[in-house]
Parts: C-alpha cells; sequence; structure tokens
C-alpha cells in the first residue's frame, strides 16, 4: 500500500512537470522560469523578476481555482507568462504582422500572454481562462464544435467583474440602460431576444485583454445567483432565452422599487417629458445667467467722438 502511495505521488510530480515544461514545448526559442502554484493550473513567466512573476502566479491561481471550483476544465492547463521585450513566436493564435497580445488554447491547454500593459495581466487571465474550461465542458457535455458564442464570452466577462471588483457598478449601469432600451421586456418579439448561443466558439482565440470589459456578465451573475451554477452546463438558446427574460424583468423591477403593473406608453410619454423640462429648465438657466451677467457688467455706451471728424 505504502509503495502505491509512493508510485501515485512520483506519478503526480512527473505530470506536474510535463505541463510546466510545455511553455517551452510551445515556445522553444524563450528561456522560461517555472513559478509554483498551488492550482490545477501550472505557471512559467519569462522576462520577469521574481517579485513581479510571483504576483502574476497568484493572480493565474486565483483565478483558476475559482473557475475549476465551479465549472472545472482547467487541470494540466499551462499557464505561459512574459513581457513585451520577449518575443514569443505565437504560430497560429494571431494573423501575420498582427501584434500578439493574449492566446488560449482549450485544445492544447495553453494560455500565452505579452505582458504588453502590466495592469491588464490580471483582466486577461479571468477573461482568458474560462474560454479553456469551457471547451472541455462543451466536450464533457457533448456538444457538437465549442462551447457557443457569445454566452462563452458573457461568461468570461462574468469572470472578470467578480476579479476586478466592478460587478455591482456593472449591475447598477445595467438597471439603468435595460429600463431605457425598453421598459417592457416581455413585449420583445421572438425576433428581438438576444441569441446567446449564435455560433461555435473558436479556438484557439486570441485577444486584446484592454478591450474586453463589459458589464454584460450580469446576466451570468443573475442565472448562476437564480438557477445554480449548473445551468452554465445547459448552454441552449432555450434556456438562455428565458432566463434573458428574466432578467430584464427583474431589473426593472428592481429600478421601479418592485412597483407592479403596466409600465407601457405612459412611461415612455414620461421619460420623454422628463427629458423636455430639463432641457428648458436649462435653457431658461443660461438665460438668468446672462442677464445677471449683462447687469452687473452693463455694455458702455457708444463714444460718438470716435465718429466725429478730426477737422470738422
Amino acid at each position: 500500500m505504502a509503495g502505491l502511495i509512493v508510485l501515485l505521488g512520483l506519478s503526480a510530480v512527473g505530470i506536474a512537470d510535463a505541463d510546466q515544461d510545455r511553455c517551452s514545448s510551445r515556445f522553444p526559442d524563450v528561456e522560461w522560469t517555472t513559478v509554483e502554484v498551488d492550482a490545477p493550473v501550472s505557471v512559467a513567466t519569462s522576462g520577469m523578476a521574481p517579485e513581479m512573476a510571483a504576483r502574476f502566479a497568484a493572480d493565474a491561481a486565483r483565478n483558476a481555482n475559482r473557475i475549476h471550483n465551479e465549472i472545472a476544465g482547467l487541470d494540466g492547463v499551462a499557464v505561459c507568462l512574459t513581457t513585451p521585450e520577449v518575443t514569443l513566436d505565437p504560430g497560429d493564435l494571431v494573423a501575420e504582422g498582427q501584434r500578439f497580445h493574449v492566446g488560449v488554447s482549450g485544445e492544447e491547454k495553453l494560455f500565452a500572454l505579452s505582458a504588453v500593459e502590466i495592469r491588464f495581466v490580471a483582466d486577461a487571465l479571468a477573461f482568458g481562462l474560462p474560454h479553456i474550461a469551457l471547451y472541455n465542458l462543451a466536450h464533457d457535455i457533448g456538444l457538437e464544435g465549442n462551447y457557443p458564442e457569445p454566452l462563452a464570452s458573457t461568461i468570461g466577462h462574468w469572470y472578470l467583474a467578480r476579479d476586478n471588483g466592478k460587478a455591482e457598478r456593472y449591475h447598477s449601469q445595467l438597471v439603468v440602460g435595460l429600463f431605457l432600451d425598453n421598459p417592457n421586456p416581455e413585449e420583445r418579439t421572438a425576433d428581438e431576444v438576444t441569441n446567446w448561443v449564435g455560433t461555435a466558439g473558436e479556438d484557439p482565440m486570441e485577444f486584446d485583454p484592454k478591450t474586453v470589459a463589459s458589464p454584460i456578465g450580469d446576466l451570468v451573475d443573475f442565472a448562476v445567483r437564480n438557477h445554480g451554477i449548473g445551468v452554465i452546463s445547459d448552454p441552449s438558446q432555450e434556456t438562455w432565452a428565458a432566463i434573458d427574460m428574466e432578467w430584464r424583468t427583474a431589473m426593472r423591477d428592481e429600478l421601479l422599487e418592485g412597483r407592479q403593473g403596466s409600465y407601457g406608453a405612459e412611461w415612455g410619454v414620461a421619460i420623454v417629458v422628463v427629458f423636455i423640462l430639463l432641457a428648458i429648465l436649462l435653457a431658461l438657466q443660461k438665460r438668468r445667467q446672462k442677464k445677471r451677467a449683462a447687469t452687473k457688467h452693463p455694455t458702455p455706451p457708444v463714444d460718438e467722438s470716435l465718429f466725429e471728424s478730426s477737422h470738422s
């Protein structure tokens, strides 16, 4: 029995080493340094001081543990992080001539990043690692193709908002934004319902972490709070169209403090009237300010001598 335990322990070490070496296998011209993390992923860095490498490894571990505990799919993933001074040959991750930022591959179980801007590394990890987890989830549940878009990216936005602490702010923005878009979500036609499972997600995927922030992850937050994390394993349009309706209705009721009843044309008229009144008040205020300025600094009378001939 003891021999079996030792054998299993040696096997685990061998697997970890193999995972950590995959950055070198994918990018053989780069010198990699392994950073130990307590997570399902391995982390290797290049061109980084030990303090910076430890900071980013902690970001990777934090996000990987959260994602893996909730939807799994990150066992054996290699995270390869470099500074901009280190040149990566990303191969098929980006088009020729395009600058490489972040590339993720579910098939390769690989996350590769060139830290063009240090402050976006944590965002890149929070948004990119779910792609790999969802790729593996799609295969586990027998989907044809990868996990569908735009739902996959929306889940990525959910993880990103939770990691960067902006979830509440995004929710507040959407409470107002969705109401102004349509105060009566139950009246949306079938053509107006968002198609959350339009196309299969791409793999590998490349993105710029500066452009991925979005409040739309609030939809997933609502879905998980009301239906459990298992809802992510049901990427069907029927399910997510229904959740979309529940979410929009809940947002409207939250804005109106749970008032029941009709929210039809009278609300549209009320909003228009409010905007008109605000415009009128602003115009009157500006007019009043001009009058006050004229009273304090009256225009001096014209000096008639300016128009008289000096030879008269």
